[in-house]
């Protein structure tokens, strides 16, 4: 029952900082370059998490050239040039061939 509590408390914590932060910057306008910046916190967010778990998925380091994963981040970057779409089929593409031959 700790536990359910526990979660109760992160889960209102979290939304209470949302709702705040959307309470106090609904009325304002951001110029471009701020709206630009913002855009771009998921991705970094998104990056600083995976990249220590790709590159040491055991705990130690392991080379980046003998891990899929390193290998469907580069095919994924070689094919965003025509979208979103194509470099998500190519990237999950690569890692599950390699996943399943290796």
């Amino acid at each position: 029952m700790n536990i359910f509590f526990i979660i109760l408390a992160m889960t209102l914590v979290t939304f209470s900082i949302r709702l705040c932060s959307l309470w106090f910057f609904s009325n304002r306008n951001f110029s471009a370059l701020t709206m630009r910046t913002l855009s771009l916190v998921p991705v970094a967010v998104l990056t600083s998490i995976c990249t220590p778990l790709v590159l040491k998925p055991s705990g130690v380091y392991e080379n980046p050239f003998m891990l899929i994963e390193f290998w469907a981040a580069i095919g994924s970057l070689v094919v965003a040039r025509f979208g979103m779409l194509p470099a998500l089929a190519v990237g999950m593409g690569i890692f599950t061939l390699g996943k399943l031959f290796i």
